[in-house]
């Protein structure tokens, strides 16, 4: 092979894109960020109401630790819920708030965050459907 050849192959070597032989693994999507949407009752009758909900999700100290400041809209204004702690883990994107009255389980995906609230009987007690606010 000519000095010329090796060359020319060498530099269409460098023109392929990086990621042509292996691609590195895309990162977990995160649940930090503010989240809007709707959390609606499952069991009727109940005190339970619809709502419309704005989640506020930080990372507390651990990596897999982290809080919902729950939030619902009533008159457009922002009411309190409280505060949950939750474990986030990377591998499917799943966050699980342990709570005295049930468990909150939600997956991040893309910018949707759904979710659910099972009592402690395992019965399904409400629906949450939302996606990031930017």
């Amino acid at each position: 092979m000519s000095p010329r050849t090796k060359i020319l192959l060498l530099a269409a070597a460098c023109l392929l894109p990086h990621g042509a032989s292996a691609q590195a693994p895309a990162p977990a999507p995160s649940p930090i960020g503010v989240w809007r949407g709707t959390s609606l009752c499952r069991v009727r009758p109940s005190p339970c109401k619809d709502e419309i909900v704005v989640y506020r999700i930080t990372r507390v100290n651990a990596t897999d630790s982290l809080s919902i400041d729950a939030r619902k809209i009533v008159n457009g204004q922002e009411e309190e819920m409280g505060v949950i702690g939750c474990r986030f883990a990377a591998p499917g994107a799943q966050l699980t708030c342990t709570m005295p009255n049930g468990v909150w389980r939600f997956a991040v995906r893309g910018d949707s965050l759904v979710g659910e609230l099972r009592s402690p009987n395992n019965t399904k007690y409400r629906d949450v459907n939302t996606a990031r606010s930017h």
